[in-house]
């Protein structure tokens, strides 16, 4: 037997070798060794096609001449490590051939292959990535920073399988540096799933999603994949690569809040000379121009704060408004002097005592004329359109009684950054902490409706009145525009939480007053963040969960989910009521017929349909059940906290609240599910590919937040909701039928919350499968998606929970360009 290197190429993290044979590689097996007896599977790839003709097979590369074969080897790419090729006979093991593979001559040979023989070296190059189909095939996805220091690498190994002891049978996966060193990590299985090979609907494909945890210093990184009934074959990434990975996750993670493009999307996007001049000339126009009254309290400002602030208020387009000064300066009236000498009629000044800044704003608000309030701080200012855009959305919207705007933090050079593009009014998401902020307007009519803020609240007598007001207002709108600038310096907390510590207090109070007054018996807590708040809901008798796990066979799946509901859960009152559809394990019914002798909180039920409907399952398993909550839960669903159950179920202390949903992670601790968002033609998760301990963009993966929906995976809902809204729509068996029922539900008025404090590992596609295993089913899939899209996209409100000036298609809030 003849074996000849006829060129070799590196890539990037592999090395590529051309060899002619008189040897058909079918009957060849390739592996490089180390020097310590190290294997690594070395795939091999013809470089023609079967039955193809000669003259065209040239094209592809194929150079064999008087031999009968060529082929390329792929070897992994070490940091200064040599390796031993060795090919060897598939049937017998033994060895025909060696070739030494060193890491400064391959170097130097590759170098000349490139510019003796450029052809030959673009074909050998990446033809691993160019022939995917028929064997297996190791690739990394993604690398996801986790903790601190540390990232979860994921890659995804794909093979065929011929029978179907195959798709269980063994996969080695090993993991090297760049040494070729074992790195000793266990990876996670993410997903172990068959899937049809989309170029061949009779080829079935094992695909294995795994992680790996690592150090996020970057580095070479080898992974080995060897089915036990196929080759072998690795993926293999330089440190650069690694980087590369590394920066791509926090790009497609990246929020507005980090984005350092935001200064340039600004530019594009605020109001021009020329667009002020139009706007007054609009404003003329207009036959109702009510009055809008500006309170700011002054106290000891630096000036060039304060005309600046002044400058931006004199250049409102909208020229109807009046400002109220309210100056507690206790300086030697120098604040007052510049106050006085502002030439215009339209501001006002009012003289006060130095209380606290709750009874300074005070003294302003009763001073006021206008039909509306707004609130602007002595040391920020506000686009020259900012009354304009106010009094748009009032002549669009005139019952409306809150309002506020999209803000952003402006440095002590100018330099504005860290938007905050904010939801409609999002009463969760206020319950945690002042999202509205600034600048912050309530109508008269509200205003009169309400107890202005006590002293006990000062610091937060902003997030009092919002309350307050949004208690009792007909309407509330969001500004779409970025029209505050909050500037940030030492004594603001904009920069320095600390620098207001009665501020934290202060907000507590408030938020406590709001729930004795819209009668929800309720604790509020300070957390982890400064002035964001958690709320422990109180319950004179705890009202009865029923958990409803649709489920068939996989009992190694759901014994491990019932383990943690029954005996990791530390709410008192709940049952589960198992729906078996159509298992067919012996095993499985084994199991039923135990867990309901040992535990009286489960009982099993059957449903009689066919094929699989997950509506009509969870409809089932709803009617075979009373608790007044109906908690929905996969089977491949594993509870991480104790009170995750406890903390779904205080929502619904608030009649207003329909559907609660919880936070689901990969076991790779990422987020799967943050709540869902929901646009034209599309839906997704919130939060996606994050680490668990990101709080996300305003911390709505930390704190509750009013989403579009939440996963079936796990969502609570009302029983009497349930019924009144038909339950789940089984026309949507598989797709969307857990967004509908919370479309349904928020179309009756009902909120939809999204709960991280409640987290559960999801082993998405461990009981069921992906749909694009099965044409059928992937057929049923885009049938069902196009009938929830005609249903709901004409009522899906863009901006509602993701603002207007974000993609309204990714839930990692995004600039929209």
């Amino acid at each position: 037997m003849s074996f000849t290197v006829n060129a070799l190429r590196r890539g990037t993290g592999k090395g590529y070798v051309s060899i002619c044979a008189d040897t058909d590689p079918g009957k060849l097996r390739a592996e490089a060794v180390k020097d310590d007896g190290t294997v690594f599977p070395c795939p091999m790839y013809r470089f023609s096609f079967p039955g193809e003709d000669p003259t065209a097979s040239r094209q592809w590369g194929e150079t064999a001449g008087d031999r009968q074969y060529s082929f390329v080897l792929v070897v992994p790419l070490f940091e200064g490590i040599d390796l031993t090729i060795r090919l060897a006979s598939r049937e017998s093991g033994e060895t025909l051939a060696t070739i030494p593979f060193g890491h400064v001559a391959t170097r130097i040979r590759s170098r000349l292959t490139y510019r003796l023989r450029p052809e030959t070296a673009a074909s050998m190059r990446d033809i691993d990535q160019r022939r995917l189909s028929g064997g297996t095939y190791v690739y990394i996805t993604g690398i996801y920073p986790v903790e601190e220091h540390e990232v979860s690498c994921r890659f995804t190994v794909r093979y065929p399988v011929l029978q179907d002891s195959e798709a269980k049978a063994p996969c080695k996966i090993a993991v090297y540096d760049g040494s070729a060193t074992p790195i000793q990590v266990t990876p996670c299985i993410l997903e172990d799933s068959v899937i049809t090979d989309p170029h061949d609907a009779h080829q079935r494909i094992r695909q294995i999603v795994a992680a790996i945890r690592l150090s996020d210093t970057p580095r070479t990184l080898c992974i080995c994949a060897t089915p036990e009934h196929g080759n072998g074959n690795f993926t293999c990434i330089p440190a650069s690569s690694f980087s590369g990975f590394f920066t791509g996750a926090l790009d497609l993670t990246r929020h507005v809040f980090n984005d350092e493009g935001y200064s340039v999307w600004f530019e594009q996007h605020r109001a021009t000379f020329a667009d002020i001049d139009n706007q007054r000339q609009i404003c003329t126009t207009w036959d109702n121009t009510p009055l809008i009254s500006i309170v700011t309290v002054v106290y000891n400002t630096p000036f060039p704060y304060l005309h600046a602030l002044i400058d931006s208020l004199k250049a409102q387009s909208y020229a109807h408004f009046e400002v109220v000064f309210v100056n507690v300066s206790n300086d030697d009236g120098t604040v007052e002097r510049e106050l006085e000498s502002i030439n215009d009629k339209r501001f006002r000044i009012v003289h006060a005592e130095n209380k606290s800044i709750a009874d300074n704003t005070n003294a302003g608000i009763v001073q006021t004329k206008g039909d509306y309030i707004a609130f602007v701080d002595h040391d920020d200012v506000i686009e020259p359109d900012t009354l304009y855009q106010y009094m748009c959305v009032l002549r669009d919207h005139p019952h409306s009684d809150v309002l506020y705007c999209d803000e952003d933090l402006m440095d002590e050079s100018g330099h504005y950054w860290k938007p905050i593009f904010k939801p409609a009014f999002n009463p969760d998401l206020l319950n945690v902490n002042n999202y509205i902020t600034h600048m912050l307007m309530v109508s008269r009519h509200v205003l009169e409706q309400v107890e202005l803020s006590p002293s006990d609240v000062a610091g937060a007598q902003d997030y009092d009145l919002t309350m307050k007001c949004a208690e009792q207002a007909r309407e509330i709108h969001n500004v779409s525009k970025m029209l505050y600038h909050w500037r940030m310096h030492r004594n603001s907390t904009s920069t320095n939480p600390d620098s207001k510590p009665y501020a934290q207090e202060a907000g507590r109070i408030a938020l406590t007053r709001h729930y004795e007054r819209i009668g929800v018996d309720a604790t509020v807590h300070d957390s982890e963040l400064p002035f964001r708040y958690r709320t422990e809901y109180h319950w004179n008798q705890p009202p009865k969960v029923s958990i409803v796990i649709p489920t068939k066979d996989h009992v190694d799946v759901l014994s491990k989910c019932l383990e943690r509901v029954l005996h990791a859960t530390n709410y008192p009152n709940f049952d589960v009521t198992l729906v078996e559809n159509n298992s067919e394990d012996p095993r499985t019914f084994e199991y039923y017929r135990d867990i309901e002798q040992d535990d009286a909180r489960v009982h099993v039920v059957t449903w009689k349909g066919t094929g699989f409907n997950y509506s009509a399952i969870c409809n089932y398993g709803a009617s075979q059940c009373d608790g007044e909550l109906i908690l929905f839960l996969n089977n491949d669903t594993e509870a991480i906290n104790e009170d995750w159950l406890t903390s779904m179920v205080g929502f619904f202390a608030r009649p207003e609240v329909g559907v609660v949903g919880a936070k689901l992670l990969f076991h790779d601790d990422l987020v799967q599910h943050g709540g869902i968002w929901a646009s034209m033609d599309h839906c997704g998760y919130f939060g996606e590919l994050l680490s668990y301990k990101d709080g996300g963009y305003m911390e709505t993966m930390r704190y509750p937040w009013d989403c579009a929906a939440v996963t079936g995976a796990c969502q609570m809902i009302r029983r009497s909701l349930f019924t009144k809204i038909g339950g789940l729509d089984e026309q949507l068996a598989v797709v969307l039928n857990d967004v509908d029922l919370c479309l349904k539900a928020r179309q009756e008025g009902y909120l939809v919350v999204f709960n991280p404090q409640a987290k559960l590992y999801h082993n998405e596609h461990t009981s069921r499968g992906r749909d694009e295993q099965d044409v059928h089913k992937e057929l049923r899939a885009i049938n069902e998606q196009a009938r929830f899209y005609a249903k709901w996209d004409s009522s899906l409100h863009r901006g509602e929970f993701i603002n207007p000036n974000l993609n309204q298609y990714d839930g990692h809030f995004k600039l929209k360009w």
